[in-house]
């Protein structure tokens, strides 16, 4: 606890002490607007913790993928189970990979049979127009998921005709192309892009192959906007020891599709906003990787290596497929008293497979693999939610109090309010506080997994959580600063453990986890402090300190108790000449925890200094550039026994050109 006052009141000085010393910046950054409620406000005026990722950021910053480009952003824990994309569990203040709702324009990415897939996505940084990152439990307003809080990435928005052209390689055979064509019109736009990457591996096993394909149409009316989205994610790597270290010659192919329509129609003081959306996703995983540099099917059943290690009781791999249907509908009013919103939200999940679900009256053939991969189990479930929320804009003072009714085919109806309240003191200065009830149900691997020294359990219930915060932000011309403390007090944590003694994982609800934490945010752009400062353009810093009530006591917790105590975070840019940029970010890391590796041994989990660089030369519409990720050669574990990849160095050039009209 002394440790969290101290970083509170440094903190705090921190922060009026740059309000005293730029209280002449006469550039203002950049406003938008952010959906922190039912209804957008203003980001200055948010009384809740957010952070916005800019277009500009995510085209400098030295990060190949959106894994990468979060792994520097604040109090957010990015465990890679290897780099470029291949995948990555996402945890928000100190939540499990399961508890972060991911959001495509506002509309839910998440897969009923695992976290681990909520990062499987469509899409390229150049796709990106920015990301928002709302912190604390947001269940009142994106309902089941946003337990500790969500994470909604928007797409472009086309002003011009234009293509881009991207490539980029690198050590260990790494490849990437990506390709991107917009098309602008008084009416409408139109944006397709394209793209693919390989690389061998940086050690064994750790090989991939990725594709995507991403499709964006809008459509303007008179009173009305329309987006329409629809892309491809598809998948194949080497997964060696991502679950298990007991057998880590692993695979996995995963393809993914999903389309929505989202609407947006004005009429006086009323608006409405309806969204329609599915999503499909097929996973095959492999324990034993079959492929002649690994394992081989036997003819009597099993299977062996060419060492001559056979595996008899492990009969075939694991095959899923979930669907998901999705519809929502938000229908706001301004009066005089502020803006009331009230909505709606059905979402249906569905699941086919092998291993997961209830036993199926017939099995289903897997299409396109061997007659044997059948699905031999499935099941589904329904969800709905009723919203209703009122925001109060006074001259100073924004109150935003709403509520969530949920009703789910598997499990109790529960109510979900919340209230968020923020004051103007003075113009650059507004205090906020919070105070909201979210939660998660659990996936289909939590209720029903049972593989590989892993055990589901059908009898998990729901977690549930209370989440506070009060903070203080400053906003000026040419930087933002913000500090808060929170607490999240949960109630039936859903953990995969292991008792002291024990080989077998199981999930779990523990009792009673609390998370407490303050954070620090702190963003300077040009301006005259830093034209003191040789060569420095842009300057970003935050610094999030977390500990919980709770320990790990007889038993090793794999994601709940598992977090990062200590993350800071520093990205710089400077500006070398007219044309030549360096943008360099720093990570210092402090993991809690600690994992049993390959041979039986506990072990925890070390401090880490992650850097990665990135030096452009721009002329006109072409950029070159040099990317260097974990530019100190750190060897480090974001998960257990499974090692992140040492230096990676890698070129690249992107050149944009305008199509010409007629």
């Amino acid at each position: 606890m002394r440790i969290f006052y101290r970083v509170l009141i440094i903190s705090s000085v921190l922060i009026f002490v740059g309000h005293s010393s730029f209280a002449q910046d006469t550039v203002k950054i950049q406003e938008v607007e952010v959906k922190s409620n039912r209804s957008k406000v203003e980001f200055n005026q948010a009384a809740r913790s957010i952070s916005v990722i800019s277009k500009e950021e995510i085209g400098n910053s030295p990060a190949k993928t959106l894994n990468e480009l979060l792994e520097f952003s604040s109090n957010i824990d990015i465990k890679q189970r290897g780099q470029n994309g291949v995948q990555a569990d996402l945890s928000l203040r100190g939540s499990s990979f399961e508890q972060v709702l991911i959001l495509l324009n506002g509309v839910k990415m998440t897969d009923p049979q695992t976290g681990h897939h909520s990062l499987n996505l469509p899409l390229e940084l150049l796709d990106i127009e920015r990301i928002e990152i709302l912190k604390g439990g947001a269940s009142r307003i994106y309902g089941p998921g946003a337990f500790a809080g969500a994470i909604n990435i928007i797409t472009k928005n086309p002003k011009k005709s234009q293509g881009i052209i991207q490539a980029l390689m690198g050590q260990y055979g790494l490849k990437k192309q990506a390709i991107s064509a917009s098309v602008v019109e008084k009416k409408h736009s139109h944006l397709i892009s394209f793209s693919r990457q390989n690389s061998d591996g940086y050690i064994r096993n750790t090989d991939f192959q990725q594709r995507n394909v991403f499709w964006q149409s809008e459509l303007t009316f008179k009173k009305s906007n329309w987006k329409l989205n629809a892309g491809q994610n598809e998948k194949s790597f080497g997964a060696q020891s991502f679950y298990t270290a007991t057998f880590p010659d692993q695979f996995e192919e995963i393809a993914s599709q999903f389309a929505s329509i989202i609407g947006e129609v004005n009429q006086g003081k009323w608006s409405i906003e309806p969204k329609v959306y599915y999503r499909k996703h097929q996973d095959r995983f492999e324990l034993f990787r079959e492929s002649p540099s690994f394992y081989s099917r036997l003819a009597q059943g099993g299977f062996a290596n060419n060492f001559g290690d056979t595996v008899s009781w492990y009969s075939g791999h694991n095959y899923t497929q979930t669907q998901v249907y999705g519809a929502e509908i938000n229908v706001q009013y301004i009066s005089k008293l502020g803006q009331t919103s009230l909505g709606m939200d059905f979402r249906k999940e569905e699941i086919l497979s092998n291993g997961l679900g209830e036993l199926l009256k017939k099995p289903i053939q897997v299409k396109n693999e061997d007659p044997t991969a059948l699905y031999l189990r499935g099941a589904e479930r329904e969800n709905r939610s009723f919203y209703a929320e009122h925001n109060y804009l006074g001259e100073k003072l924004f109150v935003s109090i709403g509520a969530m009714y949920n009703l789910n085919t598997d499990f109790e109806d529960e109510l979900f309010p919340g209230v968020d309240i923020s004051y103007q003191i003075t113009k650059k200065i507004r205090p906020f506080a919070s105070v909201n009830r979210s939660f998660r149900f659990p996936t289909y691997t939590d209720l029903y997994y049972k593989l590989g020294g892993a055990k589901g359990s059908i009898n998990l219930k729901p977690e549930e959580s209370i989440n506070y915060e009060l903070g203080f932000k400053y906003s000026g011309n040419t930087q933002y600063a913000m500090i808060s403390g929170f607490r999240r007090e949960g109630k039936n944590l859903i953990d995969w453990i292991r008792y002291s003694g024990s080989m077998t994982t199981q999930a779990a609800n523990l009792t009673e986890v609390n998370i407490n934490g303050i954070e620090v945010e702190y963003v300077l752009q040009a301006n005259s402090l830093l034209q003191k400062i040789p060569l420095l353009n842009k300057l970003r810093f935050a610094y999030a300190y977390l500990y919980s009530d709770n320990k790990s006591t007889g038993f090793e917790s794999n994601y709940v108790l598992d977090f990062l105590n200590h993350k800071a975070d520093l990205l710089t840019q400077f500006k070398i000449a007219n044309h030549l940029f360096i943008d360099w970010n720093f990570s210092f890391q402090d993991r809690r925890g600690e994992f049993v590796n390959a041979n039986g041994q506990s072990k925890f989990f070390k401090p880490v200094f992650i850097s990665d660089l990135k030096a452009s030369a721009q002329q006109k519409n072409l950029t070159l550039f040099i990317q260097v990720s974990n530019l100190f050669n750190q060897s480090y574990f974001d998960i257990g026994n499974v090692v992140n990849p040492g230096r990676w160095i890698s070129l690249g050039m992107s050149y944009k050109f305008d199509f010409e009209k007629d």
